[in-house]
């Protein structure tokens, strides 16, 4: 690839470190929380706070309700959505971890649906001062990194942002409140979106960069884009 374009996606390592600040803090908070649930307590945020030494009106932005804190550590927690995640990224086979990756994330968004779309609400309006965390980019990152140097970049950064309306709470509201799917079907439909957009772009490209000579870099839609039978079976 040229080193004229470098895509958005390969630069999110740099972007996230501009944040270690903001990383430290949400890390603390939940680090607070982890050791109060320990000693066997329900902690509110306001004790979270307090433990993690951060201040109320800090630890308000990060999570603005006790279920917003359980909903962020349940993701994180042992045997979660990103725990089971990382164990799909020993593949090389970028539909399968985006497969993998948008139905974890599907499913523990309906277990903590509530919660979710209070945070959304309160994040849209400015005054509130709520942030919603924005794993989503790095977690899309890792799940695409075998198709870098081996895609157009700029077909990686449509990629990349196109998948990002298909994790978390976003693609549920639509799903739920008016086409009316039932939860089980929805994820379904969400993890076959993702699997559609990412087959999309490797079968697209890879034909293109043949043409132009570029055989050695360029990506086998068979061997990447489709999952092997054994997974296609499971999945």
């Amino acid at each position: 690839m040229s080193g004229r374009h470098r895509p958005k996606i390969a630069e999110l390592s740099t972007k996230g470190m501009r944040h270690r600040q903001k990383n430290r803090t949400r890390k603390a908070l939940l680090n607070a929380a982890a050791e109060l649930v320990r000693q066997g307590r329900e902690p509110t945020v306001a004790e979270v706070a307090e433990v993690g030494e951060v201040s109320r009106a800090t630890a308000y932005r990060y999570f603005p309700t006790q279920e917003s804190l359980f909903a962020e550590m349940r993701m994180f927690a042992p045997e979660g959505p990103i725990e089971r995640f990382d164990r799909v990224l020993e593949t090389a086979d970028p539909v399968e971890r985006v497969g993998v990756l948008a139905r974890q994330v599907s499913e523990w968004a309906f277990e903590n649906e509530p919660a979710l779309r209070t945070w959304l609400r309160l994040s849209l309006d400015p005054k509130s001062g709520v942030r919603r965390p924005g794993h989503r980019t790095r977690w899309i990152a890792e799940a695409l990194e075998p198709l870098q140097g081996k895609i157009d970049g700029g077909a990686l950064d449509r990629l990349s942002n196109a998948l990002t309306m298909l994790l978390g709470i976003d693609p549920i509201v639509p799903l739920r409140d008016f086409a009316k799917v039932p939860p089980a079907e929805a994820i379904d439909v969400i993890e076959w979106a993702a699997r559609t957009l990412v087959r999309s772009v490797v079968d697209d490209v890879a034909p293109a960069a043949t043409k132009k000579g570029h055989a050695s870099h360029s990506v086998n839609s068979e061997a990447i884009a489709r999952p092997s039978r054994s997974r296609a079976k499971r999945t």
